[in-house]
Parts: C-alpha cells; sequence; structure tokens
C-alpha cells in the first residue's frame, strides 16, 4: 500500500492571502503601466490552492469573476468544495490533480495565476512546469503570482531546516515530528556557546515557528523539497518562458526606506531592475519573495509619475497623532499606522486628504475625488490657495512617495460595496463566519482581514450572530468571562467591557464585517 500524501495526514488549515488578490495583482500592474483585466469579470486560476480559503475569499466578493482551484491533496479538495458550496457560490470550482496535468485545452487560459507556497516545494520540472503553465494560459494582459523562498536570507534558514528534518527523521507522526524539531530548536538555542552570531540565528527561528501551525512547519520547514533563489537566477526562469519581472505584490518591499543614504544612492544607480532587485536583497538578507510578472513583450513603467494616481481609488489607515490637526496652515502633522510607522507632513492639502481617509478606514475613495474632498475641507477653514492646481500636483507627489515608501497608501481598482453603521443586533458576514474557528483572522465586506486577538475576542465575534442585541451581547459576554479559565485579568476586562463592546462593534462595522 502507497504512503499517505503527507497533505492529506496533516493538511494546511483555512488560511485567506489578500496579498494574492485579483485587486492586488491588478492595482499593481497599472501602477508600472500596465492596462490589467478587468477584476470584476476576470478568471483565476490558483496552483497549489490548498483548502481553497483564499479563492473562496475572492469569490465570495467578485460574483461576476470565475475561480478554478487545483491542488493534490483530497482533504484539501474536499474542504475546498464543501465551504464553497455552503456559501452557494456557483463561479469557483476546485479540482483534485496534479499541476503536471494541467492543459490548456481543458483549462483555458486565465487572466491572474496564482501559485503561493507552491514553487520552492516542487522538483525543478515542476517549477518549469508552473512557469510553463504561465505562458500558456496567461491572456495578453495577465498577471502571474509565484512566491518563493530568496537567497541570500535562506542560507541561515536552511541551515537551521537541515537540522531539524535530521532531528525529526527519528520520529514517525507529523505531529511527533513537529512537536520534537521544535523542541529540539529550544534546546539548541538555550545551549550553543556561540551567543553572538550563531545564537541569534537559532533564537529567531524558534521565534517564528512559536507563531507558526504545525502544519507550516511540518510541509514548510522539514519538507525535504526546499529550494531558495537568488532574485536574479528567478528572474531568468522567467525570462527564459517568455516572461518578465513587474513587481512585488507589497510595493513597499520594493523602495528603498530604511536604507542608509549611501545605499540609497548606489540603488538608484542601478537602472536593470533586476539588477536593482538583487542588489536590495543583498542589503536586506531576503528570506521569501512574491513576485508578479507579465509577458515579455508589454512595456513597462518602471518609473511611474505621480499622475497614475488618477486611475485608482485610494486607501489608509493613517490616523492623525494630534486629536485636532491643525490642517490649514504648513505645519507639521503626524500621522501614524498601525503598525507604529509614522508619516510626518506639512502640506494643507494633503493632510486634509489623509484626516479624510482616517474618518472612512475601511473604504477607499477615487483620488481625484479625494482631493476635492480635501480642497473643500480647507476651505471650510478659511484656508486660501492662488493655484489649486499646484497644490493638487504637490498631493500627488507626497501620496505616491507615501505608497511606495510606507505602504500605508493604498491603491485599489476595485472596492466592494458594505454597510457601516453599526446594526441593532449584529450578525458577522457569512464569509467570516464560516472562517470563525478556523482562521485566525477573519475577513469583512470590504475585503479586509480582522485578526482574531484573544479568546474574549473570537467569544465576541462568535455571538455576533444576528439574534443578540448589544444589551445581550454583554451579558453573554460577561458570563464568558467569569466563567472562563483561560482569560487572565478578569476584573479589569469586566471593569472596562461597556467601552469595550461599544469601541469593537464601532471598528468591526466601519471596516463592513457586519451584515443584515
Amino acid at each position: 500500500m502507497p504512503p499517505a500524501f503527507s497533505y492529506d495526514v496533516l493538511s494546511y488549515p483555512m488560511k485567506v492571502f489578500l496579498q494574492t488578490h485579483p485587486d492586488r495583482l491588478a492595482s499593481q500592474a497599472r501602477l508600472f503601466g500596465m492596462e490589467p483585466p478587468n477584476v470584476e469579470s476576470c478568471r483565476v486560476l490558483e496552483l497549489g490552492c490548498g483548502s481553497g480559503g483564499s479563492l473562496i475569499s475572492y469569490a465570495f466578493h467578485l460574483r461576476d469573476s470565475q475561480f478554478v482551484g487545483v491542488d493534490l491533496g483530497e482533504t484539501h479538495i474536499e474542504d475546498a468544495t464543501r465551504d464553497g458550496r455552503a456559501l452557494g457560490l456557483s463561479n469557483v470550482d476546485f479540482r483534485r490533480m496534479d499541476v503536471m496535468d494541467v492543459t490548456e485545452e481543458e483549462f483555458g487560459r486565465f487572466d491572474y495565476i496564482i501559485a503561493h507556497g507552491l514553487f520552492s516545494w516542487v522538483p525543478d520540472f515542476v517549477q518549469r512546469k508552473i512557469l510553463g503553465l504561465c505562458a500558456d494560459l496567461l491572456t495578453e494582459n495577465g498577471v502571474g503570482f509565484v512566491s518563493y523562498n530568496a537567497y541570500p536570507g535562506s542560507h541561515y534558514r536552511q541551515m537551521v531546516q537541515s537540522m531539524l528534518r535530521y532531528h525529526a527523521a527519528h520520529f514517525d507522526s507529523p505531529a511527533d515530528k513537529v512537536g520534537k524539531a521544535v523542541s529540539f530548536l529550544s534546546f539548541l538555542a538555550q545551549n550553543v556557546p556561540d551567543k553572538e552570531v550563531y545564537g541569534p540565528f537559532l533564537e529567531t527561528e524558534l521565534r517564528r515557528h512559536a507563531r507558526n501551525k504545525p502544519a507550516d512547519v511540518f510541509h514548510d520547514d522539514l519538507s525535504e523539497s526546499n529550494t531558495a533563489f537568488y532574485f536574479h537566477e528567478f528572474a531568468s526562469m522567467l525570462k527564459s518562458h517568455g516572461l518578465q519581472y513587474l513587481a512585488e505584490a507589497e510595493i513597499v518591499s520594493m523602495g528603498t526606506a530604511g536604507f542608509t543614504s549611501e545605499t540609497q544612492a548606489f540603488l538608484e544607480s542601478l537602472e536593470d531592475v533586476v539588477e536593482r532587485e538583487q542588489y536590495m536583497d543583498f542589503f536586506r538578507g531576503r528570506v521569501f519573495r512574491q513576485t508578479l510578472f507579465c509577458r515579455e513583450g508589454i512595456s513597462l513603467d518602471r518609473k511611474p509619475k505621480p499622475s497614475v494616481l488618477n486611475g485608482f481609488k485610494i486607501g489608509s489607515s493613517l490616523t492623525p497623532s494630534s486629536p485636532e490637526p491643525v490642517l490649514e496652515k504648513k505645519v507639521g502633522e503626524v500621522f501614524k499606522s498601525t503598525g507604529g510607522v509614522s508619516v510626518e507632513i506639512d502640506h494643507p492639502l494633503t493632510k486634509a486628504a489623509l484626516v479624510h481617509l482616517a474618518s472612512i478606514w475601511g473604504r477607499s475613495v477615487p483620488f481625484g475625488e479625494l482631493l476635492e474632498i480635501g480642497r473643500e475641507t480647507l476651505l471650510g477653514r478659511g484656508y486660501t490657495c492662488r493655484d489649486w492646481d499646484r497644490e493638487f500636483s504637490t498631493a500627488r507627489d507626497i501620496f505616491l512617495q507615501v505608497c511606495l515608501s510606507t505602504g500605508y497608501v493604498e491603491l485599489h481598482v476595485f472596492q466592494p460595496h458594505a454597510e457601516t453603521s453599526v446594526p441593532e443586533m449584529p450578525r458577522i458576514n457569512e464569509l467570516a463566519r464560516l472562517q470563525l474557528g478556523r482562521c485566525d483572522s477573519l475577513t469583512t465586506l470590504l475585503n479586509l482581514s480582522v485578526r482574531i486577538e484573544s479568546r474574549v475576542y473570537g467569544e465576541f465575534l462568535s455571538l455576533s450572530d444576528g439574534t443578540r442585541t448589544r444589551a445581550d451581547l454583554k451579558r453573554d459576554l460577561e458570563s464568558f468571562i467569569k466563567k472562563s479559565g483561560l482569560v487572565e485579568d478578569k476584573a479589569r476586562l469586566l471593569a472596562d467591557l461597556d467601552i469595550w463592546i461599544d469601541e469593537s462593534l464601532s471598528t468591526l462595522s466601519r471596516l463592513g464585517m457586519f451584515t443584515s
């Protein structure tokens, strides 16, 4: 009897990777001069789709688009098919099959092709097949996404992985392999004599594994197939298949923020984008890449101009540090992100526009409309200006710079609709309810990810099923906190519960979590 497929023995849990969403892929393509396919009526293929969390999420929001997921894991495809049916999705199709058997004759062509968490973990002939499929199946202006382990950072990670595989080989079940491997890594990190060079590598990997699920450690780190690439090697592989590098899924990773002025000058002197990206990996010690690509013959604009923003909807979570920011004067105001990044801006129109985006965070606004809103805000405060065209031009410059350097100004070509007022009887949307208890974060109707940060928060979301008023939620949540043996600092939570519930309802509603 042949051994069971490892992904059926220990399957991946449901995951949603918003960086592979067609909106993200199309936005990056448009930023660099492409005219990508319409996100709201596109065809998407995911190779190695796992349990289908991403495609189900995308199909839920894009009902007029078609999604196909392929995976060799029987359990993955069964779970994905069941979940798609549970949500009544007729626009997503999951197939259990080998990537090597996928053909254009059977599948047709696709506007967006995704291979996330697959490329580095398959043999080289499958890697060639993946890129060959992208070359054969992508539409003329289509965009591909492939993630992979990268050098030089993967050198030290592979050093640790090889030791863990050696230790785990003594055990049989996936659970034992993972548990014993992580335990050995902890023992190793605590007891190595070299605390200056070797020790920190081990501590870094130990912290990473502490955040990961057992399936991630088993399939990603204990896998015998685990290949990393220097970026220029991957770019050459693209070229050999008639494809070219487009961008990274996370635009901020292409910027030079955080480098010294000497490093920035060196990088900016490099005209070739592949060479520039390769040297950035050298400086960063990059471990992982999420690379977008397109057909080789497409002309790209590697240095986007501020005017490109006119073709986007803009969103931002940046919020002013001051409760009453001075907008009508050229004085610096600090805007902070949820991740702790801060940006100081003194340009009145840009400040007014960012304050508006903060007030509607979760939603995005066409850029031209955003600047008009900012202008009206300033005029209402008595601001006078002799040359609004110049003000608009300056605002474009600043917004593009913040977008490229921090990633906290987001570009979108698609904005789903959602009610953002607090309902009388809160009910989280059907997709989020499906994800509850199976994902670390839930997807809102505005296509945002809300992380479940505590047991109390998870219980609150579970109770928000449309059968309870705010008073009911408070009563049942109080009961849960008092009875649970896993909730810490109960007295403080109960004392602040009214405020906590109000803030949670307000935030979740604004982010589009609830449905009618």
